[in-house]
């Protein structure tokens, strides 16, 4: 996402429901965490890049293994993850250690 992009665009609304959160959904492991429960963990992966600023970006790749989430900033690769139940926790913490590694906190 970019300074000039609109989260709710991006993220989607209320309106729109979990459509936008499709691509970011790791069909492989529904029979472990289902479809509800990645909605649940991705839902503040996202309030988290939100709230930390337009110039954070994720991006969702398919693999031999499942999804990969690369977590960016300014284009430039922050951490690398994987669907668990500890996900939002992780992408906040890598946005706080940035941030702090980068003196913005």
């Amino acid at each position: 996402m970019n300074e000039n992009d609109d989260p709710i665009a991006a993220f989607g609304s209320a309106e729109e429901g979990v459509e936008p959160l499709k691509p970011y959904m790791d069909s492989t492991l529904f029979d472990t965490i289902d479809k509800q429960a990645q909605i649940e963990l991705l839902t503040p992966v996202f309030d988290a890049i939100t709230l930390a600023g337009a110039d954070y970006n994720l991006k969702a790749q398919d693999s031999a293994t499942g999804k990969r989430y690369t977590l960016l900033k300014d284009d430039k690769v922050i951490e690398v993850f994987v669907m668990d139940t500890n996900l939002g926790d992780n992408v906040k913490a890598a946005i706080d250690n940035h941030k702090e590694q980068n003196g913005l906190l």
